[in-house]
């Protein structure tokens, strides 16, 4: 008999439990209390009168904020040149509160120090109050821990903190992790919520059940009439940069760059890596760029051939498949467009470049994610027979069985960049050749603080370009000699070894594979 109620008692206990709601797992008042005081309301002031409302999360004690770059920066054509700021001045206002029932009110102006057109993401660092008194030395700022998506799963309960178009206080909706959208290196790309983003949450946060940022609510998709109801997309916070989190670590960050917008021109071809990041769940990644000093008439060509359009502030002007066409007449600061569909199913590499008549080749260069945006050295363009085009040489393409190459042309090197642990290939690395009497580690480091231009790195430089999908890079036309070389990857280790080319009679010199470390 007694068995009997215990295994009454148990049924009874496993029912309350099926029972109970899925609200009942609340934030408990500690953590709502944090995410409402590291919760910011941002605004954007722009020339003319308008300006852009958003929210953002306090991430570091020192006082710097995440946000999307659409809350203070240009996504589109239509709203201005993509990669630059709303405001030009660099001025961002930032509202606060200290409890759920206080309005939001202004208390500190910050810059915009990093911004990815890309991921949408962007910091702020806080540098005054609302009166443009600096702050002291000793300011710190409420904040919100970072958590990683590792620990979520679907039906994971989540809050969105943010502060919606008219509403002065905090508001918070709740709902859950509906699924993940993943890209072509298997990184989450956007988590999927039912959790309600009103406009003006863009920017603010995604906290779980231990109040920790899980992500940055971005965007609502509406599935392009469709039956599929809304999805709310956030992007992980384990995408932000590691660069800006190095460089926060390392002190404060006191310059401004803008990744995700390069620059193409005549000379100056792009290339380029889709990995599915940016599109939302089936639509293809759109990569803008601005042209360089380029008037037409002249062409925009991608290789392998991509959807290719020219757009302005009034939309498309011209668009082609592999092609578009540049004219005298187009409107001044017009965009590239480069549409790179199903780029979430395994990486697409393609070439982006301006030529000014039919024979000119799109030569391969490296384009910059984080800024060292430059051509490698060249390899010679074979001159074509009467009749027919020159083929563009390509960058990643030193034969095995090559001839040795005259005196004049120099060395040429391949290899291979591998992941230490998986030994998938690492694309998009960078690969740095230094003059002999470089310190070639101090130089990146210097650029990577800030504290040089680009213009004085290159001057100890003798070489770069980047490995391609496979994680295959090579590289032409190197002198003799012995020089410190750089093998540079996001979320890796840099390696810092020594190049030694000294031997003519072998110019093609194969490096073969090299594990990086995270």
């Amino acid at each position: 008999m007694q068995n009997e109620s215990m295994r009454a008692l148990a049924s009874l206990l496993v029912a309350l439990f099926a029972a109970t709601p899925l609200s009942a797992q609340d934030l408990d008042d500690a953590s709502a209390l944090r995410a409402t005081r590291a919760a910011v309301k941002v605004v954007v002031l722009t020339p003319g009168g308008g300006g852009s409302t958003g929210s953002g999360s306090m991430i570091d004690p020192r006082g710097y904020v995440l946000t999307n770059f659409h809350v203070v920066g240009h996504m589109t054509p239509e709203s201005g040149v993509p990669g630059t700021l709303l405001d030009p001045n660099n001025r961002v206002h930032l509202a606060t509160v200290d409890d759920a029932r206080q309005s939001a009110r202004p208390r500190f102006v910050g810059v915009v120090v990093r911004g990815d057109v890309r991921l949408d993401l962007a910091l702020v660092r806080i540098v005054a109050d609302a009166d443009g008194n600096p702050l002291r030395g000793d300011a710190s700022f409420p904040t919100v821990p970072l958590a990683n998506t590792r620990a979520l799963r679907p039906g994971s309960r989540v809050w969105a903190f943010g502060f919606p178009l008219g509403v002065r206080t905090i508001n918070v909706t709740q709902g859950s992790i509906a699924g993940f959208q993943m890209n072509a290196r298997d990184d989450v790309a956007w988590l999927r919520s039912d959790a309600e983003f009103n406009p003006g949450n863009s920017g603010g946060m995604l906290v779980d059940a231990r109040g920790q940022l899980v992500a940055v609510p971005t965007q609502v998709y509406h599935g392009r009439g469709r039956a599929l109801e809304p999805v709310e997309l956030a992007r992980p916070v384990e995408r932000i940069p590691v660069e800006w989190i190095e460089s926060m670590r390392r002190g404060h960050i006191d310059d401004v760059r803008i990744t995700g917008v390069a620059a193409v021109g005549v000379g100056r071809p792009v290339r380029d890596v889709a990995f599915g990041d940016h599109g939302a769940l089936d639509a293809p990644d759109q990569h803008f760029y601005t042209l360089a000093d380029v008037r037409g008439p002249a062409r925009v060509r991608t290789d392998p051939p991509l959807p290719v359009a020219l757009l302005g502030r009034e939309g498309v002007i011209r668009e082609g498949r592999g092609a578009v066409e540049l004219q005298a007449n187009d409107p001044p600061g017009a965009i590239v467009s480069v549409l790179v569909p199903n780029a979430a199913d395994e990486p697409i590499a393609y070439t982006v470049g301006v030529e000014t008549d039919a024979s000119a080749a799109v030569a391969a260069a490296p384009s910059g994610t984080i800024d060292f945006t430059r051509p490698t050295t060249p390899a010679p363009t074979p001159t074509p027979t009467p009749g027919q085009t020159a083929t563009p040489p390509n960058p990643f393409d030193v034969p095995a069985n090559a001839a040795p190459a005259p005196a004049a042309t120099g060395f040429a090197i391949r290899g291979a960049l591998l992941d230490g642990t998986g030994g998938r290939p690492v694309a998009s690395a960078w690969i740095f050749v230094g003059r002999p009497d470089a310190d070639l580690q101090g130089g990146l480091t210097a650029f990577l603080q800030g504290r040089i231009s680009e213009q004085q790195l290159d001057t100890i430089l003798v070489g770069v370009t980047r490995s391609d999908v496979r994680g295959l890079y090579a590289m032409r036309g190197l002198p003799e000699g012995r020089f410190p070389f750089a093998l540079v990857a996001e979320g890796y280790r840099p390696q810092f070894l020594t190049l030694t080319l000294v031997d003519p009679s072998q110019p093609d010199v194969d490096l073969g594979p090299v594990r990086l470390a995270r």
